[in-house]
């Protein structure tokens, strides 16, 4: 057996490879800016831009073998974790935008000491502590109000359609009336009142989706 055949049996080159792909991969996420985090699918998209010829599966076991050797943190979220580069110094926490994902770093010694208490409240030893704190961004927090606003003006807009047939109705039960035609100017009425509470209900939906920014207004 050749020196070759030795080491492919031995399973080295294969050893060495992994090697190399968690290095490639420790180094993506080392050079991210800081306050940059990477889900583990964009950490391959990026690999794939290196040439590495890897799986995503493969980030996925790279990263949690970087996370178990303290080469990389992960920062939660509802859409799944991101990865950041371990930095030595302050620790520090993130806001967390539920809408797009924008995370801000911040450090703060006021949590940072409840933390602390916290830890020593149940029994535990503190050594650090991390919050992640998730909301809702400006820039998000704009375009909600937009389209609640859209939709606020739409049920206004049906609400006055409602009305107006309401209105005919009414009129209409108002001629039957007076031609003494009293079932049909009855049935006119129930139309109308039918149509009336569909407007109020419009009405009231319009109020409850603007009613969260009429609160929050600054008065002029």
């Amino acid at each position: 057996m050749t020196d070759q055949q030795s080491l492919k049996t031995n399973g080295e080159p294969k050893t060495r490879k992994q090697g190399d792909t968690q290095e490639a991969i420790a180094s993506i996420v080392k050079s991210l800016p800081k306050g940059t985090h990477m889900t583990a699918p964009e950490v391959y998209e990026e690999a794939k831009t290196h040439g590495l010829d890897i799986s995503l599966s493969t980030v996925y076991r790279t990263l949690h073998k970087l996370k178990v050797h303290g080469d990389v943190t992960t920062v939660g979220g509802d859409r799944g974790l991101r990865y950041e580069t371990a930095e030595d110094g302050e620790d520090h926490d993130h806001l967390i935008c539920l809408g797009c994902g924008l995370t801000i770093e911040f450090s703060d010694d006021l949590i940072r000491g409840f933390g602390k208490t916290v830890a020593q409240r149940k029994g535990f030893e503190h050594h650090s502590s991390r919050f992640d704190i998730l909301g809702y961004c400006e820039a998000c927090r704009a375009n909600d109000q937009a389209r609640r606003l859209d939709q606020s003006v739409s049920s206004l807009e049906s609400a006055m359609e409602y009305a107006d047939t309401a209105v005919v109705q009414l009129k209409q039960a108002i001629e039957q009336y007076n031609a003494r035609r009293f079932s049909k100017g009855t049935n006119s009425i129930e139309v109308a009142v039918d149509k009336l509470r569909q407007a109020i209900a419009d009405c009231e939906t319009s109020i409850a989706l603007t009613a969260r920014d009429a609160s929050t207004a600054q008065p002029h």
